[in-house]
């Protein structure tokens, strides 16, 4: 049993399908056929069920899934590990969509200027996805506003924190510069979807004077909310950050919301097995730089 029946079992399980994983992994299907074979031999167990044209994972194949993707996530490290042990190093992160649109310019635009030796490789995801891509190997660590789904396997170290504004049109609201939490929740409301850290701090706040959003609009976009709320569809809740230009534009203007402050926490997040390269620590220190508010 070898590294390659792994990677050929986790093609087969991603895919579902022997003739796709022949083909992404240029193998013919008997091979691939085979090392499925070779595989539940050696375990003694079957680790497919094939009915109706489809493939099934087994409850042991799902073990051994699990097995395969930390054996071969390690191995695929420590080749980065050492390879990355000259003067040319690769790093490559996550973000959400939140960071993302504010943060992400900023960060590049550093890391370009002051590590040009540092390959780097940034993906901007939803929260759901970013956890998946740390757990396999994919990213080496991730930047989040929401640790409430974040695994047990992962460090999780705190970045900062950002106020959010309530805006709307200059018009809406017209001669009215402030509002209680319970007329806020009573407006039309433009948030982010639910599960987002944007959305899930919106919900915390109005859940201290019992209400609970109904929103007009959610949407994973921060400019859709920002360009409804700019034409007078309903008030917006989003980090200041995000605001910040439509504000001094004159596109959009702030409401004083009457209660707790709106907030939106920023964290650092990878698994508790990764290896850290010098290479990862000194993006880390500007992306910390950069995250401060």
């Amino acid at each position: 049993m070898t590294l390659r029946h792994l990677e050929i079992f986790r093609a087969v399980c991603a895919r579902e399908s022997i003739t796709l994983a022949a083909e992404h992994l240029n193998m013919t299907q008997p091979a691939v056929s085979l090392a499925v074979k070779e595989l539940e031999a050696f375990y003694g167990v079957q680790l497919l069920e094939r009915m109706n044209r489809r493939i099934y994972i087994t409850d042991a194949g799902r073990s051994l899934l699990q097995y395969a993707d930390a054996v071969l996530s390690q191995f695929e490290e420590s080749v980065r590990v050492l390879r990355d042990s000259g003067t040319h190093s690769h790093c490559s992160f996550g973000m959400t969509v939140t960071i993302g649109e504010s943060r992400l310019p900023s960060i590049l635009s550093r890391l370009a200027w002051e590590l040009p030796q540092i390959s780097v490789q940034a993906f901007v995801q939803n929260s759901r996805r970013t956890e998946q891509m740390i757990q396999r190997n994919e990213i080496d660590f991730a930047l989040v506003n929401n640790i409430t789904a974040v695994s047990p396997s992962h460090v999780v170290d705190f970045l900062g924190q950002e106020e959010m504004a309530a805006v709307c049109a200059p018009a809406y609201l017209a001669g009215q510069t402030s509002l209680s939490l319970e007329a806020l929740a009573q407006q039309p409301l433009l948030l982010r979807e639910p599960g987002s850290g944007t959305r899930n701090s919106v919900d915390a706040i109005l859940q201290t004077v019992g209400r609970k959003a109904a929103p007009l609009v959610e949407s994973i976009s921060t400019a859709s909310l920002v360009s409804c709320a700019a034409s007078g569809q309903g008030i917006a809740i989003l980090p200041r950050s995000q605001v910040r230009q439509a504000l001094a534009e004159g596109r959009l203007r702030e409401l004083e919301i009457d209660g707790p402050t709106f907030s939106q926490q920023y964290f650092l997040v990878y698994h508790r097995n990764k290896y850290l390269t010098d290479g990862m620590k000194r993006v880390i220190e500007v992306i910390r730089e950069e995250m401060t508010f």
